[in-house]
């Protein structure tokens, strides 16, 4: 097909077609001349993922390429793949180099990554295996460290308890994966991180309620 006819295909406008060739974010059409080319049906499916990453779930164009980059040159082994899936969807210069397989590095020799102590003892204390660089413990050092700032400290035990509540939901989200393609199980992690999210706060702010007026009312 012609990108007219790729546009069609996608309901996406032929000048955001070239954006996304200029970007690197679909993979160029069979050249038919100077000036022309012909696509097919991968890059419908590419210019549909492209479209649910950055305008469905939000990510940036510099996210969205991350994920587009690992289906183009996937990783070894599925959880290699889930984890740049994953990593994908941190905030843009967050993601760091390192995702996926442990390797046995538990984290005591973070090789001059930013300290993330209190991270760190969840990781051990649940026996998650968690690369020892992991951009994710950065992340929830931080965030601990925001609730700290403003006088809210939570404790380790509760810390503990809220892991092991998310682990159950973290269950449902890998056995949900498809594995029929690297496309789907990046579309479908990607999408389930973002698109879960609010969702997941939707469900939780209603059984705080309920709790509440099981207990106090």
């Amino acid at each position: 097909m012609r990108m007219s006819e790729l546009s069609q295909a996608t309901g996406v406008s032929v000048p955001t077609l070239k954006y996304y060739l200029r970007e690197g974010l679909l993979h160029a059409g069979e050249s038919l001349g100077a000036t022309r080319a012909a696509y097919d049906d991968t890059h419908v499916a590419r210019v549909r993922l492209v479209r649910a990453l950055v305008t469905g779930a939000g990510l940036s164009v510099a996210a969205a390429k991350r994920v587009t980059a690992a289906l183009d040159d996937p990783p070894e082994g599925w959880h290699d793949l889930l984890g740049q899936a994953q990593h994908a969807t941190l905030p843009d210069g967050a993601g760091g180099d390192r995702c996926g397989r442990d390797d046995g590095d538990s984290g005591s020799d973070r090789g001059g990554a930013p300290a993330t102590p209190r991270a760190d003892t969840l990781v051990d204390v649940l026996g998650w295996q968690v690369h020892g660089q992991s951009p994710v413990r950065r992340e929830l050092e931080t965030a601990l460290d925001t609730m700290r700032g403003a006088d809210f400290e939570l404790a380790e035990e509760r810390l503990q308890d809220y892991a092991r509540a998310v682990a159950g939901v973290a269950a449902l989200d890998v056995e949900s994966v498809p594995t029929d393609s690297p496309e789907a199980a990046l579309r479908h992690v990607v999408l389930g991180t973002l698109l879960m999210e609010p969702v997941l706060a939707a469900l939780r702010r209603l059984a705080q309620e309920d709790l509440s007026s099981r207990r106090f009312d």
